[in-house]
């Protein structure tokens, strides 16, 4: 049984979001598709929509609201790392946070 591609948001399309998360993804395009992003910045938005041929979003709480995902990676600033990815998973979704989660055990 084939399994199903999964549809991905990428929270973050600086180093970490789009030359690590987003290029190993696409190194893997039988298992994962990236349906959209999420950046503040309009420039890193409109690339990776050429890039991806995703939709992108100035808040994640938009692209996550807007879009049907199956995985979203956190690769936002990394003093947002525990507040976004306690949000995502109490939502429900499933998370990848990019390194550190957080300063202090006692922060997670």
């Amino acid at each position: 049984m084939a399994m199903k591609k999964l549809r991905t948001g990428i929270i973050g399309q600086g180093r970490s979001g789009c030359d690590i998360h987003a290029h190993l993804l696409e190194l893997l395009p039988n298992k994962f598709t990236i349906a959209a992003v999420a950046d503040p910045l309009e420039d890193r938005r409109k690339e990776a929509e050429e890039r991806f041929g995703c939709t992108s979003f100035t808040d994640f709480r938009e692209m996550v609201s807007s879009t049907k995902l199956d995985l979203v990676v956190n690769a936002s600033p990394s003093y947002l790392h525990v507040p976004i990815t306690a949000e995502l998973l109490d939502g429900g979704y499933n998370v990848l946070c990019e390194k550190p989660l957080a300063r202090r055990a006692a922060e997670v």
